[in-house]
């Protein structure tokens, strides 16, 4: 599950500080620079002065780009790529093999940063890890749905501030026979025997 720090070609990817951009102009002006957006969620490009772009989607942004260079530049056209992913900070609690804070790349997600603090410990619950962000649970993860079922429901990047709470592990129950997997299973209130 570790990400690499590669440019990610996903439009959706959100900028920030930290982000680096190749802006390559084509036609009446001529230029191939890169720019790393700065602490105030902006670059500066020559003649054009500066653009926010921090909390805009990759596609987002290349179209504002696009936009600028086209009323500003006659007939120049502007390509923008991702050249280098900002690191974020993260904090891991609860029941995780080592809690704490750390550094991961922006293009990871919440198996990254679970992964990096060694899994889940022997008290961890594998069906409610949250990421909390703002102190609002932004997505609960259940592994069961990954592992089991093969649904990655995995959507969200991670950002500088998020925390990533393991809960205790829920209900218990030891099927120890007649199956093809005995073993111990957590299970979510609600669930029922035939789910088990």
């Amino acid at each position: 599950f570790m990400p690499l720090n590669e440019p990610n070609f996903d439009s959706s990817y959100i900028l920030d500080f930290g982000d680096v951009l190749k802006i390559q102009l084509i036609g009446q002006v001529m230029s191939d620079e890169s720019y790393e957006i700065k602490r105030d969620g902006s670059i500066t490009i020559e003649d054009l002065g500066k653009i926010v772009l921090s909390g805009l989607s990759l596609e987002e942004a290349s179209n504002l780009i696009k936009q600028e260079v086209a009323d500003t530049f006659i007939g120049t056209n502007a390509y923008t790529t991702l050249t280098n992913i900002r690191d974020v900070q993260v904090v891991i609690t609860g029941n995780a093999y080592n809690p704490g804070i750390y550094t991961l790349s922006g293009n990871s997600n919440i198996l990254h940063a679970i992964t990096m603090a060694g899994g889940i410990d022997d008290n961890g619950s594998y069906r409610k890890i949250d990421l909390i962000r703002n102190n609002q649970v932004l997505e609960t993860l259940d592994l069961y749905e990954l592992f089991v079922f093969g649904m990655n429901n995995v959507n969200t990047r991670l950002r500088t501030g998020d925390s990533i709470l393991v809960s205790p592990r829920l209900n218990t129950v030891n099927v120890l026979s007649g199956v093809n997997r005995p073993s111990l299973y957590e299970m979510k209130k609600g669930e029922t025997f035939s789910d088990l």
